[in-house]
């Protein structure tokens, strides 16, 4: 697919909505489990960044072009706000998916370390909710409640709301999406290209 052409088919914006959809579901499959427990939620970043990096490099090589990663985030964003996702969360998918795009479209789509950068960069998106939560815990805690969320919940995890948890939650979710993606260019490599998935 030409990445210099401007605008989207409509088989691009079909091709986004399947993506959006496969990134949300591995994101999910991986994170859900640690959102679920309050003392293991701060590690949902790290959780989410596991399965996706395969799925976003394929993404990116299907639809090289600007715009492409920000429709998802925005996707993700409407998703989470329909939902009763904080909105820490959802504007954390669209700041990170749209800085995502730029940085890969830096390299046109087509460099291995900038590409690697922006799933990196895309992985750091559902911390937003966690730095709301250290930096303004009255109105996380206000805006949660309003949203169903059990106050057992909230204090369990306060008590683990320390500098070494949001330590390892940043430091984590770098390494793993580091590893998922390198996992993610080594498939394209030796897989999806040789099956004709990706050019």
């Amino acid at each position: 697919m030409n990445n210099e052409k401007n605008g989207f088919t409509a088989k691009d914006l079909i091709t986004i909505g399947i993506f959006s959809v496969l990134l949300l579901l591995a994101m999910m499959l991986t994170g859900g489990p640690f959102s679920a427990v309050p003392t293991l939620t701060f590690y949902f970043p790290i959780g989410a960044a596991v399965l996706a990096g395969p799925i976003f490099m394929l993404f990116i090589a299907k639809v090289p072009k600007q715009g492409a990663l920000i429709i998802v985030g925005a996707v993700l964003c409407i998703l989470g706000t329909v939902t009763g996702m904080h909105w820490g969360l959802n504007f954390g998918f669209l700041i990170s998916a749209t800085l995502a795009g730029l940085i890969a479209g830096i390299g046109k789509f087509k460099s291995n370390v900038l590409n690697l950068i922006a799933y990196i960069v895309y992985c750091i998106g559902p911390m937003g909710t966690y730095f709301v939560f250290i930096l303004n815990k009255e109105s996380w805690v206000s805006f949660m409640l309003k949203k169903g969320t059990e106050q057992e919940y909230i204090d369990k995890m306060s008590e683990v709301a320390t500098g070494s948890t949001i330590a390892i939650m940043i430091v984590g979710t770098i390494v793993v999406a580091t590893l998922s993606g390198l996992l993610g260019l080594r498939l394209m490599r030796k897989q999806f290209v040789k099956a004709g998935i990706a050019a």
